[in-house]
């Protein structure tokens, strides 16, 4: 055992004796920093988890009840009693747990040192895409070391909430970033906020897509930045569907070239808008959470995102192939919720509905409906299901948008008109309550 090592081994020694001989106080100091994995010693970490359990059960520590507990192990008592006489107080377990979390980190960033290399090296793990995102995962679980800070009275936030009262109240911030449906708004107590994660469900052509990338190009007009990352369209389709929102051209005419020369005017308006936007692209077919992860980490890290849509979940691939699809979706829906509280985002992620859906005289759609993962509904904050309520033989639909869920607002439905050919949403001021039907254009063109 080399110098540095037996500081270590002594930091440890130290720590585990403070908390047998002065228990909860001494627990208190030293496990702001640390946990039973930040021993490096077995036998160490075997104490600190025993320990650890009686102090939490409200129970005496010290050796007579760690030798009940352990009895019949091979353990040198006569080791351990004197790793507890050697200690003199109790606040001296926080200075020296700091040291054996400090060794800790070293250790875990050698160990993932090792398995980015393993990992370069192994064709087997994957493309170098998603070998580089799996390898950045890992050196950022090492770079987050969180926060620790002991629990507050709910006095002392008293101040901070009138500031935000205040600014609130005087228009300085804005209460939500504004989805520019204005009903939806009024649900969503002023629009999405960082942290949440938001799905919108459909069956597939609903638009889905084309409604969350308004939402993403809606945030990005007001000068939030906001991400789109495709695993179903191209860039370039994305970027087509942009210009003809912003344009108000065909896309279909985008898409052939056959434009007149008011619709060229027109797409080199929307065009001009577009290199305004603070509105970010990516496609990439199947990507994993680590992608996201990398991917999205970068956007907020270089550009300020603030709202990042995610099409669609059930593109996305699994970290783990041996495991079940489902839970291999449960991650991904966990993960992306916990990377937009990380990165203080929205993170908007698309989702596909049962086919059980077309079967119903209602078209409307209910939780239950979300596909495959029920931890969509456990996962997120907000959940809009989109369904077709009146379908026009030009495209210029009458959409029924339903919030399912929503954390801290109301529940209920907002009537979308939606110009399939200028891929635009609107709030439509229809009815929502007969079942949907089919119509032509002609009563409808006239709304848009």
């Amino acid at each position: 055992m080399n110098e540095a090592q037996t500081i270590i081994h002594q930091a440890e020694s130290e720590v585990i004796g403070s908390v047998i001989t002065f228990g909860p106080a001494a627990y208190d100091a030293a496990a702001q920093y640390i946990s039973s994995d930040s021993f490096s010693d077995p036998l160490h970490q075997q104490l600190w988890s025993v320990a650890e359990r009686l102090i939490l059960k409200g129970e005496d520590v010290g050796l007579v009840p760690l030798m009940h507990i352990l009895q019949g192990q091979d353990i040198d008592w006569g080791h351990v009693n004197a790793m507890a006489d050697g200690v003199l107080s109790a606040r001296s377990a926080g200075s020296r747990a700091q040291i054996v979390a400090a060794a800790a980190s070293e250790r875990a960033i050698r160990k993932a040192a090792a398995q980015v290399k393993s990992i370069a090296e192994d064709e087997d793990e994957g493309t170098v895409s998603q070998r580089v995102a799996r390898s950045v995962e890992l050196l950022e679980a090492v770079a987050d070391v969180r926060l620790r800070q002991d629990p507050r009275p709910v006095a002392d936030f008293a101040a901070d909430f009138l500031d935000r009262l205040s600014a609130l109240a005087e228009g300085k911030t804005e209460s939500g970033r504004a989805t520019g449906i204005p009903r939806l708004d009024k649900m969503l107590s002023g629009g999405l906020r960082d942290g949440q994660l938001v799905i919108v469900a459909a069956r597939p052509s609903v638009g889905k897509s084309s409604f969350a990338q308004q939402l993403a190009m809606t945030h990005a007009s007001s000068g939030y930045g906001s991400g789109f990352f495709g695993m179903e369209m191209t860039s370039a389709e994305l970027t087509n569907r942009t210009v003809a929102n912003l344009g108000r051209v065909s896309l279909s005419n985008i898409k052939t070239g056959n434009l007149s020369t008011e619709q060229w005017q027109r797409v080199v308006e929307g065009v001009e808008n577009l290199r305004s936007l603070p509105l970010y692209l990516y496609d990439q077919p199947a990507m994993t959470l680590a992608e996201v992860g990398a991917k999205a980490r970068l956007l907020v890290r270089r550009y300020g995102v603030k709202t990042l849509v995610v099409d669609y979940l059930q593109l996305m691939k699994g970290g783990n192939d041996r495991n079940d699809r489902r839970v291999q979706l449960e991650e991904i829906t966990r993960g992306l919720k916990q990377l937009a509280k990380q990165l203080g985002i929205t993170v908007v992620l698309l989702s596909q509905l049962n086919r059980q859906i077309e079967q119903r005289t209602n078209p409307r759609p209910i939780l239950s409906d979300l596909k495959e993962c029920g931890a969509i509904e456990e996962d997120a904050d907000i959940v809009l299901a989109l369904w077709t309520h009146v379908k026009s033989d030009i495209g210029l639909d009458i959409k029924g948008l339903a919030v399912l869920k929503n954390r801290d607002g109301e529940t209920g439905e907002v009537a979308l008109h939606f110009n399939g050919p200028h891929q635009h949403w609107t709030e439509s001021t229809e009815s929502l309550q007969a079942l949907g039907k089919t119509t032509t254009g002609k009563r409808y063109s006239e709304d848009f």
